[in-house]
């Protein structure tokens, strides 16, 4: 009897006190997800709805407690389920990615109750595509005032139906283009060819819009068409470089001398040119250079200020340079020196 009292004693304690050494009624929840990595297969077109959810179970003997969901830039993640599951029952966290075209590679983070896993990390990755893949930007380099070239664009339909070329515009008169073909099938290339004709000198920067319409509405937009639009951005060779862009005679003094300068005068191109002559406004010049025409000149300036103000400060003026290029028929130099 007295044996019997000593269990029946000690099976209460531990029915009301589990956490006294030796009980073995001690509850925790504890999370366990069916998986914590989902690679989407198949690249989305922009736009499109990218989402998958995460299952998971408590296979704890206490309620489990979501506390909080942090996730990634570019990626939203919400409990769908309660944020108290009791043991034994089910929940789901949906993810929802929200990103441009590229690879994505998100992270959840899942804040729970669980003594031995209170954060589990949920991974998502795959790729966003546009409808057409097409060149934002061509680089033609540099090349010389006159000359043509060619520039072949692919463009790819990733759509799953054929895609139709309906329309191209260019921005420039000197821009040709050719289509092969105007349909697109679906997960196929084709190729268009730009003839460009550089005929300004300098920076270059034209552009191609081509127009496509596909079968169906475009993911993430309310139309079936599609505009691409392609820049060509180079230099033009064929221009004057001067050396320096500005000339500083520094303090002036009574002496009545002048000032001597040097200035390089180059073409970028491969046309020579001639210098035919060279005057000042607010400062009187001389000069001497070769008179025949070519690629590069050198010039000998004198300068002396024409101002009769002789208050001291700054004097500003400008030399001007005069040439038979095509392009560059007259140069400026601004000009400044200090009255004392």
């Amino acid at each position: 009897m007295h044996f019997l009292s000593m269990f029946l004693m000690f099976f209460v304690l531990c029915s009301s006190v589990p956490l006294l050494q030796g009980c073995t009624s001690h509850r925790d929840s504890k999370v366990v997800f069916t998986k914590r990595d989902h690679q989407f297969p198949d690249p989305f077109i922009v736009g499109s709805e990218i989402v998958t959810t995460f299952s998971f179970t408590n296979e704890g003997n206490a309620p489990l407690n979501i506390q909080k969901i942090d996730s990634d830039c570019g990626c939203v993640a919400t409990n769908t389920s309660s944020d108290k599951i009791a043991s034994g029952g089910k929940g789901e966290i949906r993810v929802a990615v929200e990103q441009d075209v590229g690879r994505f590679h998100q992270n959840i983070f899942v804040f729970t109750d669980d003594p031995d896993t209170p954060i589990v990390r949920l991974k998502v990755s795959g790729s966003i595509v546009p409808p057409v893949v097409y060149p934002n930007k061509i680089d033609l380099g540099q090349l010389e005032k006159g000359t043509s070239t060619s520039k072949k664009i692919k463009l790819t339909n990733n759509l799953k139906d054929t895609v139709e070329i309906t329309e191209h515009k260019v921005s420039n008169k000197g821009i040709v283009v050719t289509l092969h073909k105007k349909n697109i099938p679906a997960g196929e290339s084709m190729e268009c060819e730009a003839v460009l004709t550089l005929n300004d000198v300098g920076l270059y920067s034209e552009s191609l819009t081509i127009t496509a319409q596909a079968k169906e509405v475009l993911p993430g937009t309310d139309s079936k068409k599609l505009e691409m639009s392609i820049q060509f951005q180079g230099r033009v060779l064929g221009g004057i470089i001067v050396l320096p862009q500005t000339l500083f005679l520094g303090v002036l003094d009574d002496s009545g001398e002048n000032v001597q300068k040097k200035v390089q005068i180059k073409t970028d191109g491969s046309s020579p040119f001639a210098l035919e002559k060279v005057s000042g406004d607010n400062f009187s010049v001389t000069a001497s250079f070769a008179a025949k025409p070519q690629i590069a000149h050198k010039l000998e300036l004198s300068i002396t200020p024409k101002t009769s103000d002789k208050s001291s400060g700054l004097v500003e003026g400008m030399i001007r340079i005069f040439t038979n290029h095509p392009d560059v028929p007259e140069i400026t130099i601004p000009v400044k020196a200090v009255n004392p």
